[in-house]
């Protein structure tokens, strides 16, 4: 929306939205252009047209205007937060000054009647609705007591509409009068609800090329660690598969001539093969989480079968702490096993990481569209403003080395790939909770058809 909504720091202060700090200028040079004009007209009226006004009373209306003025710029200099309310106590103001301007110098006759619309767009574009049409209504009123009130001097006691006066006209000039006000009424009217129309669709347009320059840079985020994933298990497979080869002929050698005088030996050799292993598994899929998924084809699976390739990778004192229960037993699911496996090994690890000698809550339940998984530690939890980044990619809390800070991102978008999403809720000294959520259109297995014979 338009609407200039003014928001607090982190001490409780209010300050003015950039809406306001834009706005209060072209206030500023309206009401300059103003009281330049009024000047120039009354120099006018009284030099050369000799019509006689009110002169004092017009004086002190203009010097107040003035004064408003330099006290508005004075705080714009000086750099004084502010509020939307200043600026909407401005508005009615100057629409007050205006309609003394004209009741003291010829009432509805005056032709700058119209300098109204001005005021009445300008709130209609700068104002929330609510104050744009509380402006427009007031104006209204204002324009209204011209018709009505006795006008001062001689000019405003000819130009001001008398009751006997108004009797005594002709039809045609009694209904241009009257009707006067009336298309007033119907221009504010459409200036407001138009433009206000106008400014929430340019609001809606904005919030649009918002969400798809935030699509943009994930996208290029995500590009940018594919491109990171490829060239790392490019650069990585040579001394991988050397170290393999090596590991392999080692261990051959020691089976072959040591018999078993070796057992530790042959335990480290054994150990080096299963990390080499790991570690073409961490590329493999951090490759596929950041993009296609590299011929990880869909299988169909249950979420018990999904835990039972998980826990093994745990040791067993971690594994003691991972309690996992199942309220999704009948759903059987059709994803990348190898992708998901991976993406919810990564939650399970990041909550044994909060609270290492904690239990960890694995759930899995239903509703009726989605499909979720939830991963509840008792950790220290995190602040409000952490829980906002945890989930852009590289952001971590753990100490360097302890982790890339892609846990949560991939999670996030392996989610958001079959229609679903990530949700974190955390307090400092409460734990935290992660769920991941799927689109049961998107990943539940169609049951085979049976035929009976």
């Amino acid at each position: 929306m338009h609407t200039a909504v003014p928001h607090r720091n982190s001490a409780g202060e209010e300050k003015d939205s950039a809406p306001v700090r834009i706005a209060f200028p072209w206030l500023l040079h309206l009401r300059w252009g103003a009281v330049a004009a009024q000047v120039l007209l009354a120099l006018i009226a009284f030099f050369f047209l000799e019509i006689n006004l009110p002169y004092l009373i017009i004086s002190g209306i203009l010097a107040f205007e003035i004064i408003t003025n330099f006290l508005f710029v004075f705080l714009k200099r000086k750099e004084t937060p502010l509020a939307e309310q200043i600026f909407i106590l401005a508005m009615f103001l100057d629409t007050a000054l205006l309609s003394l301007l004209l009741y003291y110098s010829g009432g509805p006759m005056n032709p700058f009647t119209f300098l109204y619309l001005v005021h009445i767009t300008l709130g209609a574009i700068l104002m929330p609705p609510g104050w744009s049409w509380s402006l427009a209504f007031f104006t209204l009123a204002c324009y209204a007591a011209l018709f009505f009130l006795p006008g001062e001097g001689s000019l405003s006691q000819a130009c001001h509409l008398e009751p006997g006066l108004l009797k005594a006209m002709s039809d045609p000039l009694k209904i241009h009068l009257q009707g006067m006000w009336v298309a007033f009424a119907i221009t504010a009217f459409f200036i407001v609800f138009f433009v206000s129309r106008i400014q929430e669709a340019l609001s809606r347009h904005q919030k649009t090329l918002a969400d798809l320059q935030a699509e943009k840079t994930k996208s290029e985020k995500m590009a940018s660690l594919a491109t990171l994933a490829a060239g790392a298990a490019h650069e990585f497979s040579t001394p991988l598969s050397t170290i393999a080869v090596a590991a392999g002929e080692i261990l051959h050698a020691l089976r072959k001539n040591n018999q078993g005088n070796f057992p530790e030996l042959l335990a480290d050799v054994t150990l080096i093969r299963d990390q080499v292993r790991r570690c073409k598994d961490i590329l493999f899929h951090l490759a596929a989480d950041a993009g296609e998924h590299l011929g990880d084809a869909f299988t169909d699976f249950s979420l018990d079968e999904l835990m039972g390739n998980i826990l093994p990778s745990f040791p067993g004192h971690l594994k003691n702490q991972i309690h996992y229960s199942n309220r999704a037993s009948g759903l059987l699911v059709r994803m990348p096993l190898r992708t998901l496996c991976r993406v919810v090994r990564g939650l399970i690890q990041n909550a044994l990481d909060a609270g290492p000698s904690a239990p960890v809550l694995v759930e899995c339940r239903q509703d009726a569209a989605r499909l979720y998984i939830e991963v509840t530690d008792n950790g220290s939890g995190m602040a409000p403003e952490l829980v906002a980044r945890a989930a852009e990619p590289f952001f971590t809390t753990k100490k360097p080395g302890k982790g890339l800070g892609l846990g949560l991102f991939l999670a996030k978008s392996a989610a958001e790939r079959f229609g679903g999403g990530l949700t974190l809720i955390s307090e400092p000294g409460k734990g935290s909770k992660v769920t991941i959520f799927f689109a049961l259109q998107q990943i539940k297995a169609t049951a085979p058809e049976v035929f009976h014979g």
